[in-house]
């Protein structure tokens, strides 16, 4: 587990999208030209796409479910092509001016400037994709040599202590066949022979073999918290309420996270109850294990929280405690441990889970889904695309949303037009997933009340505020506020259209699965 500071997830993204917009607003949208179809098309087009394509690939870092890690890599690269690339056009420069005396024309050219900076800062992207998938494979190498040095323990440990515990009392069996003590450590050390192959088949599955699925979690809880109740009959174990509806990404094996944890909790955690909380949000699930007992010793504590395996067979490094770290690890979760000796709170370890299946390694538990991402954008789209009819039959007015660019031609219009669709389609998906807390409404309805919400919302600050205010800056003279009846039709059906469209992509199974298949 590697341990990223969270501020990355939201302000990498952030810097991301607002250094692609102000390359695209400043440098490359100021040299389209829309004079001749040709040179639009094959000069001023792509740039101005790949510059707005940045910025919603920013926006969709900030609030998508990726990871601190590779939102941090992908920023650091993206800034460091593009500071690269200014650093070298400025080191030309002043090669120039000291070799000819006089400034060259290779800055003055805003078009070649634009692009050189927009390709930096994608490049730069690219790079850092690349680096953070090469971490996840590391990162995968790491996790696969802890499970089979884990299961090497394991047998080494526990088969090898039980096979000689079988071969001594037979040999005491021979010298005096009535030793009823012998036979019964020979049962005891084969059933632990039997349990622990059976535990390592189960642990040391290959991950083909063992999809992460949403997984009921009050099932699993209830039934592996009794076989702990009924190994220690004496100490009570107290079960916080589950709705029972609420899933957890894992798989077949996640009774081993929660016995281990419960088991470990009930002998080294005191005479007071144990106690376990569940809580949910929108994208995670928290089981915490409470218990009144000193806390975990720093290297179990390290194994826990940082996936730190120890570097030889030290039983007191808790086998089950590094089952937990592989599973965790697996499921896409994190571990946390908290209170015990010398606070004034009691230890609890909480493990942190999604809530669906993840789409690799580089995610979290934060943020949006991918799949919600690609349901997002394309609702954007289709919503859009409503909205831009309308304003096109109504009042002929998408040249003016990209007048906001300094062109004032139909097909930037549209493209602009669509991008800020998509941008405000991903911060409504951000919105739309705490809408189902305490809600009585059907999800029908739901979405599109929040969707007409939203773009009423737009209606009033961006198109009744913002905007004219952006055009004032350009000279564009436009009265403020600038609220207008079609402007808010326009907006109730790009709203109620996003809704709807947001709901139908997320009953889709196959929209879902198709997603899943392209990330991969």
């Amino acid at each position: 587990m590697i341990d990223v500071s969270p501020r990355w997830t939201r302000g990498g993204g952030l810097v991301i999208a607002g250094l692609g917009f102000l390359i695209t607003r400043l440098y490359v949208a100021e040299t389209v030209v829309v004079d001749e179809v040709l040179s639009f098309g094959l000069v001023s087009l792509p740039p101005l796409v790949i510059g707005l394509g940045l910025t919603v690939y920013g926006v969709v870092l900030a609030v998508g479910r990726f990871s601190s890690l590779y939102v941090r890599t992908v920023t650091l690269w993206c800034l460091v092509g593009t500071v690269g690339l200014a650093a070298l056009l400025v080191a030309t420069q002043l090669g120039a001016i000291f070799r000819e005396g006089m400034m060259a024309t290779l800055i003055d050219s805003e078009l070649l400037l634009g692009n050189l900076l927009l390709g930096g800062a994608v490049v730069g992207v690219l790079i850092g994709d690349r680096a953070a998938a090469n971490t996840r494979k590391r990162e995968e190498i790491r996790r696969t040599a802890n499970r089979a040095a884990f299961v090497n323990r394991l047998l080494r440990h526990d088969v090898l202590n039980a096979a000689a515990i079988i071969e001594g009392h037979a040999g005491l069996l021979d010298d005096e066949p009535d030793r009823p003590e012998s036979v019964s450590a020979i049962d005891s050390a084969a059933a632990t022979i039997k349990q622990t192959i059976t535990e390592v088949g189960r642990i040391a599955s290959p991950n083909e073999n063992t999809d992460v699925k949403a997984v009921t979690l009050e099932p699993t809880l209830t039934t592996t918290v009794e076989e702990v109740r009924t190994a220690h009959p004496d100490r009570a174990i107290e079960v916080g309420s589950v709705p029972d509806d609420l899933t957890v990404a894992a798989d077949n094996r996640l009774d081993i996270v929660i016995a281990e944890l419960v088991d470990n909790a009930v002998r080294y955690g005191g005479a007071d109850p144990v106690r376990i909380a569940v809580e949910s949000t929108p994208q995670s699930v928290s089981i915490s294990v409470v218990d009144g007992g000193p806390g975990l010793p720093p290297e179990q504590h390290a194994l826990l929280t940082t996936g730190a395996f120890p570097e030889y067979d030290d039983p007191s490094a808790g086998f089950g405690l590094q089952a937990v770290s592989l599973l965790v690890e697996r499921y896409g979760g994190r571990i946390t441990t908290a209170g015990g000796e010398g606070t004034p709170e009691p230890h609890r370890i909480t493990v942190r889970l999604p809530r669906e299946p993840l789409s690799g390694s580089v995610t979290e538990t934060v943020g949006i889904s991918v799949p919600a991402v690609a349901r997002a954008t394309t609702a954007g789209v289709v919503a859009g695309l409503l909205m831009g009819v309308f304003f096109q039959f109504t009042a002929d007015s998408l040249p003016v949303i990209g007048s906001l660019y300094g062109v004032g031609h139909p097909v930037v219009g549209w493209l602009t037009h669509l991008f800020h669709s998509v941008i405000f389609a991903l911060l409504f998906a951000t919105g739309y997933r705490y809408t189902d807390r305490a809600s009585s409404l059907s999800p029908p309805i739901r979405a599109s009340l929040f969707g007409l919400g939203w773009g009423t919302v737009l209606w009033f600050v961006a198109a009744g505020f913002v905007m004219p205010v952006w055009l004032r800056l350009l000279e564009i003279p436009t009265p403020i506020p600038r609220l207008t009846l079609i402007g808010f039709v326009a907006h109730a059906i790009w709203g109620g259209t996003l809704g709807l469209s947001y709901l139908l992509l997320d009953r889709s199974t196959g929209f879902d699965s198709w997603v899943q298949e392209q990330t991969r």
